[in-house]
């Protein structure tokens, strides 16, 4: 189905003691999106957690705490936990951890604290072990000052001139000194240290020598670094001991605690909840029916709209008097509806946005047309071969929505590369299979070609012909302007198949006239230059007779002012700036060529080199030959898949999506229970 799932809106409503028993039923039904309640609703307001929501809050951050100081990260689990063994064990559980962990996590801490003070004053010492003087003497004195630190140049020459009084200590580099001067002459020795580049070092606190200093802290330390080494083993043994159950409990306490807060997204009275919800019409009657066997005569479930409506409406008796007529629809949530292998680009569209209810999902399309476009711009059977490999090791391997995507995206990308490199353009790593002659060259001299081929390294003709036609129909470094000529067209009709969707979207939103003014006028505007396009081809390149009364010339006029003035009286001198926009969207489809002439210019390079160049010499040689064929096509295959994968989703995100595709839509989300670690049984 083109369009997002029909929805029905319902409302429940029932006694606030059946209230925990309607939401377990909501969750295990898995097809109800709730609305979230306006505290303005007239006579009700939000509803209040359940009670156990505090005392299940404290559970879970306690656990949260345990599974932070043990560093649980999310990973596969042997077996699932079951969720009743949680509830029966956590709060011994709890207590358990807190005392099996306490003391290997503080003794931890405790060493890496101690570590870090040491590390601290090792940097603190080490500067100053080659003056050898002991710690303690640069400090306690009444009649001299003491000055530590670097500097930019020996300071001694000048020293020597300016003081009478001092005894200067210097390291190997003469970077670092220590200046021990009468306190009557020190202010000058700052001044005279200031000019040659003087940065003020501290000496460290303590006694004895800085060498002796640092070989004790290296000694501490590596006790230290046994002693961590023990205790971080200990964490990593009670870590592989309770992480299946911790990982296992914070999923389930954090179910109970999304169950236990959900009132909060209800409107309440003394005595009663209300719930808004949207459901799949499909599924509406299950649901009414389910509710009702479960929780029974204390629940009224009422159907607000059995059949939501796809067009934009507004809701007039909530217009406030001279306020325009504008009111934010309540959009119902979209369920798309794609089905394999079409649902496997579904994260391509949502990377963009969520289509709304009212529109198509573009996904439809995008799976279609995005491998095409990837399998033109490659049109090579090897790399098409390489890249369905890849996307079926992904298919097998792979679990994140991001990877799949790419999966697909290769895999049939890969697909129609491989088909239109054998039927389309015949050929594999850059060479043609059939036999190629360059200008003049003789057919019977040269009778599997005068230029690299598959037929010529082999020595037999591979021409293959299906039916009247030979497989690879096109060169593309030969045939550019035939390309080009394909691509525009291709263009043409990509776009062409958008505005029939917007034509759809916006009757379905809008209706007929809106759509008509807003979008047949740009599809007359398209088929004008349709027409016009093979006139001008002719008249401009190919030079051909062509008369003013010419059927393309005419029609191709027509069909553009009726949509220029269509357009002009919908969107006003915007339309007109537009236009522009328009031919320039077209032209941009020639890059599914521009992309395979640069790949096929690199192929032919490296081949060349390799085959022609190099390899000829044989021995060795051949050996570098067959390096530079492998290394420099691999570059190609990477290349590939990052140029025709981003120009193959860029011509749907911006020529394609901007015709047809509004987006901004929800998507649909039903309370549910999803579980990794843990089983209800």
């Amino acid at each position: 189905m083109l369009l997002p799932e029909q929805m029905a809106k319902i409302l429940i409503v029932g006694s606030k003691d059946k209230l925990k028993d309607t939401i377990e039923e909501l969750y295990r039904l898995e097809k109800v999106h709730p609305i979230d309640f306006s505290a303005e609703e007239e006579g009700f307001t939000l509803g209040s957690p359940l009670p156990e929501a505090s005392e299940t809050s404290q559970k879970l951050l306690k656990l949260r705490a345990v599974s932070k100081d043990l560093a649980v990260v999310d990973k596969p689990i042997k077996d699932k936990v079951a969720a009743e063994r949680i509830h029966t064990e956590i709060d011994e559980a709890l207590i358990t951890l807190e005392q099996e962990i306490r003391g290997a996590i503080e003794t931890r801490d405790r060493i890496r604290n101690r570590k870090h003070d040491l590390e601290n004053s090792k940097k603190l010492l080490e500067p100053f072990v080659p003056l050898g003087i002991d710690i303690d003497l640069y400090r306690g004195y009444e009649s001299i000052a003491v000055f530590t630190g670097y500097v930019s140049t020996d300071p001694e020459p000048v020293l020597n001139e300016a003081l009478k009084n001092y005894e200067l200590f210097k390291s190997d580099e003469n970077d670092l000194i220590a200046l021990f001067v009468a306190k009557a002459e020190a202010p000058e020795a700052q001044r005279l240290l200031v000019q040659e580049g003087f940065v003020d070092l501290p000496a460290p606190q303590g006694k004895g020598s800085p060498s002796e200093a640092v070989k004790a802290i290296d000694a501490e330390t590596e006790a230290l670094d046994k002693a961590l080494s023990d205790a971080e083993e200990k964490v990593t043994k009670l870590r592989e001991k309770h992480e299946a159950f911790i990982l296992a409990s914070d999923e389930e306490l954090s179910i109970q605690v999304e169950k236990a807060e959900f009132p909060l997204r209800a409107g309440a009275t003394a005595h009663a909840f209300a719930i808004d919800a949207w459901v799949p019409s499909s599924s509406l009657e299950a649901v009414q029916a389910s509710l009702m066997s479960k929780i029974g005569d204390d629940i009224h479930i009422e159907v607000v709209e059995e059949k939501v409506t796809r067009k934009e409406h507004i809701h007039e008796e909530e217009v406030a008097p001279g306020v325009r007529e504008e009111h934010v629809k309540e959009e119902p949530p979209s369920k798309l509806t794609a089905k394999k292998p079409v649902s496997m680009f579904t994260h391509l569209t949502e990377m963009i946005s969520v289509p709304m209810y009212g529109e198509i999902d573009p996904t439809n399309i995008l799976a279609i047309t995005f491998p095409l476009f990837f399998g033109l711009m490659v049109g090579d059977v090897a790399y098409g071969l390489g890249f369905m490999i890849l996307g079926w090791i992904g298919f097998r391997h792979v679990r994140s929505d991001d990877w799949k995507t790419i999966s697909a995206m290769l895999f049939f990308g890969g697909l129609w590369a491989l088909i239109f490199g054998l039927f389309f353009f015949g050929e594999a790593f850059g060479m043609h299979f059939a036999p190629q002659w360059s200008a003049g060259a003789s057919h019977t001299l040269y009778p599997y070609g005068d230029e690299l081929s598959w037929s010529s390294m082999l020595q037999t003709n591979l021409t293959i012909n299906l039916g009247p036609l030979p497989f690879g129909i096109y060169n593309k470094l030969n045939d550019v302007k035939m390309l080009l000529y394909i691509a525009i067209w291709i263009g043409i009709a990509h776009l062409f198949i958008g505005y029939c969707l917007g034509v759809y979207n916006e009757t379905i939103r809008h209706g007929f006239k809106h759509a008509f003014m807003h979008k047949v006028s740009w599809l007359l505007i398209l088929l004008g230059g349709a027409f016009l396009l093979p006139y001008v081809v002719d008249l401009l390149i190919l030079s051909l007779p062509v008369g003013l009364l010419d059927y393309r010339l005419i029609v191709g006029i027509v069909f553009l002012l009726i949509g220029i003035i269509l357009a002009f009286r919908a969107e006003g001198g915007q339309s007109i700036l537009e236009l522009p926009g328009l031919l320039s969207n077209v032209v941009s489809y020639t890059r599914l060529t521009a992309i395979g002439m640069a790949k096929a210019g690199m192929a032919l390079a490296f081949n060349m080199i390799a085959f022609e160049m190099i390899g000829p010499a044989g021995g060795i040689a051949a050996i570098g030959a067959m390096a530079i064929f492998a290394i420099g096509h691999l570059m190609i295959f990477v290349l590939a898949v990052l140029s025709a994968g981003i120009h193959g989703i860029r011509l749907h995100y911006v020529e394609l999506f901007q015709k047809f595709f509004t987006g901004g839509g929800s998507k649909f989300d039903p309370l549910r229970v999803v579980r990794k670690y843990t089983s209800e049984r």
